[in-house]
Parts: structure tokens; sequence; C-alpha cells
């Protein structure tokens, strides 16, 4: 890419393409991915295509494979720089950065779950047999591990980031997380207080990345708050109702501080513990910028669609990870 030029509705005056456009060039090139790679499941007869597999759970691997191939294809091919800088380094730091998030998921949604069960809200009974109990813990993770790590990717990972370095951060916390609550928006039991808290879910995901840089990290506060609240508390989760086997449990109380049949999501009490999360994160001192990520050139650490990047006349200012260094910066989220 250029290093300057004269600037147009296409490009800045930099040379490279404005951040609006590289957003839309990566909706349209997910979505294309995304419906061949169904066509070609279907052509195939794949199992969770004929039903012979559960499609919530694998359904999301066409979505999640998509939406990684065109963040690769947008990293590396136009902003110049590796996967890993959007978040998603694979080293010996992943897994601390995924289960510190996934901790503060559990945490969060553990506590919503408390207070509801303390103002008797909500109450449980052995029911059945716990010999789905096993199988079914491994399915619960599985799927919403994997529905997290595809909307963190979708959502908080290339789009949110150009948007931080083109509009801000504020900015794209807010777009995102107006995203984030309208893809939920047909969902079943759905209704105004559920959007609300689930655009409050958005910021708190986008907040989450922001402080680290860490899709891993935002992967797993996602994937901790869902798995609490659907396997270990048997609740509803966005509207879809859950079954732990063996256990059963039963809402009572006001559907305004409860959720309803939507799940504690759609709550006052979920409202209040969201707003708290967001409020630790935004002012804690125990969660910070990862320096491997750093390392690495992100997106969020550019100033402007007018700043000199590869490729330009300015010595210097070629993608830090294609500089020679000697070590290579270890950080945690």
């Amino acid at each position: 890419m250029g290093g300057g030029g004269d600037a147009n509705v296409w490009r800045s005056g930099s040379g490279r393409i404005r951040w609006g456009w590289r957003i839309a060039l990566f909706t349209l090139l997910f979505l294309g991915l995304l419906l061949t790679l169904n066509q070609v499941a279907a052509w195939l007869d794949a199992p969770w295509m004929s039903g012979e597999w559960d499609p919530r759970t694998w359904g999301w691997l066409t979505a999640v494979v998509a939406c990684l191939a065109a963040s690769w294809w947008m990293a590396e091919g136009v902003e110049d720089v590796p996967m890993a800088a959007l978040g998603l380094p694979l080293d010996g730091g992943t897994a601390g950065e995924l289960v510190r998030g996934t901790a503060l998921g559990i945490g969060l949604m553990a506590v919503a779950v408390a207070v509801l069960a303390l103002a008797g809200w909500v109450t449980w009974s052995l029911e059945g047999s716990f010999a789905g109990f096993p199988g079914a813990l491994v399915e619960f993770a599985l799927f919403f591990l994997v529905a997290a790590f595809g909307e963190e990717v979708l959502i908080r990972g290339y789009p949110f980031q150009v948007m931080v370095e083109g509009a801000g951060p504020i900015a794209a916390i807010v777009v995102t997380s107006v995203v984030f609550s309208g893809l939920h928006g047909l969902n079943p039991e759905v209704g105004t207080m559920a959007l609300v808290n689930l655009g409050l879910a958005g910021v708190l995901l986008g907040v989450a990345y922001w402080k680290t840089y860490s899709l891993w990290f935002a992967t797993g506060v996602h994937f901790g708050w869902n798995w609490t609240m659907s396997f270990a508390a048997d609740l509803p989760v966005s509207g879809l109702p859950m079954d732990t086997p063996g256990i059963e449990a039963a809402v009572s109380g006001p559907r305004l501080w409860t959720g309803g049949a939507f799940g504690p999501e759609a709550g006052l009490v979920v409202t209040a513990v969201t707003l708290a999360g967001i409020a630790w994160l935004l002012w804690t001192d125990r969660v910070g910028r990862s320096l491997r990520i750093l390392a690495l050139d992100p997106i969020p650490e550019r100033h402007g669609e007018g700043e000199e990047r590869a490729g330009g006349s300015t010595p210097g200012t070629e993608p830090r990870h294609r500089r020679e260094r000697s070590t290579h910066p270890e950080g945690d989220a």
C-alpha cells in the first residue's frame, strides 16, 4: 500500500482504504464465504446439515471458519499485520488469557444467580437421572465455547478494531454493542429489557477486549457467562431453554428482576451485575494490555487514517512484526 496520495471517498491521504470501506469489505467477504461454505456443506451432506449432529453446536463451525478466513485475509492482505495481532496469538499465554476471562465471566454470572437464589426467585430440585451429565458437560462447553469465540472474532475482532482506529474506542464499543444486541433480536421471548441488557453485555465484552487487546480474554468472559447461566444454573440463555441432566430450575418472582422465560439476561439483577463488571474492568489495574499482542502492531494502536503505514516513504514505518527484533516481550492480559 502506498504511503501517500490524494484523499478521496475510497482512500485517505495516506493511500489506505478508509476504515468504513474496510469494514464493508470484511462483511462482504465473510458473508460470501459463509454462503459458500454452507452450500458446500449441504452438497456434502455434512452431519450438522442433515441433523445427524446437533446443528446448534456444529452449525457454528462454518460461521467460525468463514469469519477466521475473512479476518486472516483482511489482516494479512489489507492491514499487513499477522492474524495474531487481532488478539489471537497462539502461544504460552493463550490458555492463561482464556482462563482468566472465563473466571471473570463465571464470577459475574454466579453473583447474579446467587442474588436470584437468595431472593427466593430461583430454586433447584433433583429430577431424573444424572446418567447424561458427563456428556452434557462436554456438549454445553463445546457449544458455548465455539459460539463465544465466533461472536467475539466477528464483532470484537477486525470490525471493532478498525472502527477504533477510525472513530475511537467509545464509538466502536457503542456501535458493536448495538449490533451484538440486534443479533439476538429474533430470539424467543426477547423484549426491550433483554435487548438493553444484551447491549450492556456487548459493552462489557468490548471493554474486556479494549483493556487487554486479547480476543482470548473476551471469549473467556463470554463463555464463562453463558456456561454458568446454562449448565451450572439450568437457566435459559438469551431466550434459549437449557436442560442440565438431573437438575431442574424453577423461576418465580417478578419478571422485571428475574428475566422470566428469556432468562436472567432480561432482568434487572443482570443489569446491575453487568454495570458492576463494566466499572470493575474500566478501573481495575489487574487487567491490562498484553505485551505479546502489542509487539505485533495491533490495529487499535494506530492513530487515524492519515498515519503513514506499511509501504510508505518514511523510514521505520513498516509493521513491527516484520522488523527484526532480538526479543519478543511477553505479557499477560
